[in-house]
């Protein structure tokens, strides 16, 4: 357990580790962005480097007293050449800005295939999930997120060392003394810029809280779901003061950073004057000495100048680095989380005859606890047979394991002892895909698409999906008369996510939605987990009786807080703290006047006042 709290740590890597990181990326995924990045490079410390020699060449000629035909045909080759370079140069950044930006969406559909590759049971814990949105956030600033930031500033930071390097060859061609009283002046301006570095990094966390404290609010405010209890509960003040204090964090770190970032800018225009300053004057020494020509003169001039640019661009470069390489750290660490090592076997469940029986064996399951936290044990040695084409109601109060039961059914979480058998056979003899394919469920969340009603329905592409199927499963639900009363198709977009014309249904049509895509994938085993929750009794009752009707020939298990089901089901099974304290009939267990049948006595009272209620109004 503490081995897996360590590798879940945050690692943190080293920027050329980072930068190989996503070489390797793009060889994979896309190797013309590497041609382009190193065009670029070559391009890119080229130009300014054919640009100071333009003027020298100019003066020159001038000097040579050459003539107009040879001065513009030397100087027009040049100018052309120069404009060539730049315009490769241009056309080399849009296309590697283009195709790397096309490798943010890949690299989200990366993260969306690794997390079904994960543990069920560990996505459900909330440090993966932070991870899992950290990682994403990352690829989602636009130029400003971690793969874009790496390419660019990767780009750059070569083009300036390689710059640097070419200047400095100039400038020490003119003067070695001089070139290392510049090289010494760029490294203080160094260590200047990464304490800088360091102390915004040093601001990181405390930045990172405090904008979450504002967009917690910003979203809060913003969430037309909270609009009721605002205004019922007369919040706007207390929001409003939340927003403000989040508000006050920012600026205050804002003003920290800006007044360190004035100290350091003044430092570094100190540093930069005396640099100019000096090497100007030893120029215009050297030139009135007659050391240097006029054109050399220009030449170096504007060596020192780019010379200085390309310190301060280095460690621009570097910082952008730095900030996206932290970023990198979240993407590489939910990348390298370890995959669900189950044992994938090779048989079918075509084999089987149909209905199925489910075994739990000796079953036990823990939830793992975060730092701090012990396990929290939900079953201990669990025996639990649902026969061929049965009908079992599991009740229970919360947090009875009722939910965990069926996600250990389905695959979702591994038990921590004993066996799962399907027809006698351990489940993990079966690969995950056919697994899948043994059952239709219905979860307590009500998961709807942005897609079309078909595609919702048969959860697959609108070519592979049968349109008569799924009327026929929205009829079995109870929408079907709904849908073509408001003029509803097949074709009709879900949500207003996608369409602005799109279908928003009520809670009770919602689940009743999530019944006809279980009714339409027929699978041999129906799980209904709290599928009526957002139903008044009455229709609760009669979705129970349709669905009574169209689970035979199956085995269907249905899990709910309100006991209307049991009286479809063939037995039921009632669980309180992991454990099966009740199992039988409903007649059985009412006769018994159990647990059980106090909570059925008190659930039927509550629908007898409320059916009285109805006949009064």
């Amino acid at each position: 357990m503490e081995a897996e709290k360590k590798q879940r740590a945050l690692k943190h890597y080293s920027i050329l580790s980072d930068i190989w990181f996503f070489v390797r990326f793009y060889k994979r995924e896309e190797p013309l962005v590497l041609f382009f990045c190193g065009a670029e490079i070559i391009l890119g410390a080229c130009i300014p480097l054919l640009t100071i020699y333009l003027p020298k060449l100019a003066i020159d000629l001038v000097e040579q007293r050459a003539d107009t035909g040879r001065v513009v045909i030397i100087l027009g080759g040049y100018s052309l050449l120069m404009m060539t370079a730049l315009g490769l140069k241009n056309g080399i950044q849009a296309g590697k800005y283009n195709l790397y930006n096309i490798q943010r969406t890949n690299i989200l559909g990366i993260f969306f295939l690794k997390s079904l590759r994960l543990k069920y049971s560990d996505q459900e814990a909330g440090e993966l999930k932070k991870l899992y949105w950290k990682a994403c956030n990352t690829v989602q600033g636009g130029d400003w997120s971690a793969s874009s930031q790496m390419v660019n500033g990767t780009v750059d930071l070569c083009i300036n060392l390689l710059s640097f390097l070419l200047y400095s060859t100039v400038l020490a061609y003119l003067s070695v003394s001089m070139f290392l009283i510049l090289s010494v002046l760029a490294f203080i301006n160094y260590g200047i810029s990464m304490c800088h570095i360091r102390y915004e990094e040093s601001l990181r966390d405390e930045r990172a809280a405090a904008q979450k404290h504002f967009y917690c609010v910003q979203n809060t405010m913003g969430n037309v779901y909270g609009a009721k209890d605002i205004r019922i509960y007369g919040m706007k003040s207390w929001m409003l003061a939340l927003r403000n204090q989040a508000i006050g964090e920012l600026r205050s770190l804002a003003q920290k950073s800006k007044r360190r970032d004035d100290f350091y800018e003044k430092v570094g225009l100190v540093l930069a004057a005396v640099r100019n300053l000096g090497a100007y004057a030893y120029l215009l020494y050297q030139t009135a000495a007659g050391s240097v020509s006029v054109g050399e003169f220009v030449l170096y001039f504007g060596a020192v100048t780019g010379f200085s640019g390309f310190i301060n661009s280095i460690m621009g470069s570097f910082a952008a680095l730095r900030r996206a390489a932290n970023d990198t750290d979240y993407i590489r660490q939910y990348l390298k989380l370890p995959e669900e090592n189950r044992k994938s076997g090779k048989r079918h469940i075509d084999q089987f005859s149909f209905p199925i029986e489910i075994t739990f064996r000796h079953v036990d399951f823990s939830y793992k606890g975060s730092d701090g936290e012990e396990d929290r044990t939900i079953f201990r040695d669990l025996n639990l047979t649902i026969h061929k084409g049965e009908k079992l109601a599991l009740v229970g109060v919360n947090g009875a394991g009722k939910t965990t039961l069926v996600k250990l059914l389905c695959g979702m979480y591994e038990p921590d002892a004993g066996q799962i058998l399907i027809n006698g056979i351990d489940r993990n003899e079966f690969p995950r895909k056919e697994l899948y394919r043994l059952f239709s469920a219905i979860f307590q969340e009500t998961i709807i698409f942005p897609f079309t009603v078909l595609e919702n329905l048969a959860m697959d592409r609108i070519e592979r999906a049968d349109g008569k199927k799924a009327w026929e499963a929205l009829e079995q639900a109870g929408l079907k008369h709904t849908f073509l009363e408001k003029g509803i198709g097949l074709h009709s977009y879900m949500t207003k996510i996608m369409m602005e014309d799109g279908v928003e249904l009520s809670g009770g049509q919602k689940q009743r939605f999530l019944l006809a895509r279980a009714l339409y994938k027929d699978a041999p085993v129906m799980i209904l987990d709290e599928p009526t929750a957002a139903l008044d009794p009455i229709a609760e009752s009669e979705i129970y009786e349709h669905y009574s009707q169209y689970s035979q020939g199956k085995t269907a298990i249905f899990i709910s807080h309100r006991l209307a089901s049991t009286r479809f089901s063939d037995r039921v099974v009632l669980l309180e703290n992991g454990k099966i304290i009740e199992d039988g009939t409903h007649d059985e267990l009412m006769a018994a006047g159990g647990k059980y049948a106090e909570m059925f006595e008190i659930q039927s009272s509550y629908y007898q006042q409320e059916e009285s209620w109805r006949q009064i109004i």
